[in-house]
């Protein structure tokens, strides 16, 4: 076989290889990346602008559609990963993405359009803020990730709490606000003691007992 003979081949050959990673890079991102859950926690990361640009521009009605629309998303994400058997670790930290970058926006913009009604509850506020702060904080430390552990407590917290903020800043009641951060904040707490129990990080760690498990299975396996 002459090196002219190699090259045609070769030629042949590369491009081939191109081809099927390039359409195993596709597979990936469809199966993985481009799934429905996490289509719809993309919506839900992009709805963080709008809710500060609505506190910009002190829209409040904005605001509470584009809030609205968060919460569904936020039930929606991980509802239909479960339904879809779509569950995944991107999945799961899209979701905690989404969290942060909501409750930032909540936050500033709440501030600018009802200002008083903040200083209001600046005590609970700050209580729910130093317990994320805290949970957030131990996790990153320990395994360079947020917790994205998705505890029952955490999913009950959120779904009060948001429905509470949102009923706080429409003028119905405060009480979903109060009760939905007294959640919080134990499920701040539980998360701390979940990352000091887990062996190694991993998402979707749905109470304290499940960490325990999962050391005692990590501790077997070593023996």
């Amino acid at each position: 076989m002459t090196s002219g003979d190699l090259r045609f081949r070769a030629s042949q050959v590369i491009p081939l290889c191109t081809l099927w990673r390039g359409f195993g890079i596709y597979l990936f991102m469809q199966h993985y990346v481009f799934t429905i859950p996490n289509l719809i926690s993309f919506i839900r990361i992009l709805l963080a602008p709008i809710l500060f640009t609505a506190g910009m521009m002190n829209e409040g009605e904005i605001f509470l559609w584009a809030f609205a629309g968060s919460l569904v998303t936020d039930f929606l994400d991980g509802f239909l990963a479960r339904l879809l058997n779509q569950q995944s670790k991107l999945g799961a930290q899209l979701d905690t993405v989404g969290d942060v970058l909501t409750g930032i926006s909540v936050l500033i913009a709440g501030y600018l359009i009802w200002p008083d009604m903040i200083m209001l509850k600046f005590n609970w506020i700050l209580v729910s803020i130093v317990a994320l702060t805290l949970s957030g904080s131990v996790t990153l430390i320990k395994y360079r990730h947020l917790p994205s552990y998705h505890t029952w407590s955490a999913k009950c917290s959120t779904a009060i709490l948001g429905l509470g903020i949102w009923a706080f800043f429409a003028g119905i009641t405060e009480w979903g606000l109060q009760l939905g951060i007294l959640i919080l904040t134990i499920s701040a707490l539980e998360e701390v003691v979940i990352t000091l129990i887990l062996p190694e990080w991993r998402p979707n760690v749905p109470h304290i007992f499940y960490a325990i498990k999962l050391r005692h299975v990590a501790e077997e396996t070593e023996e």
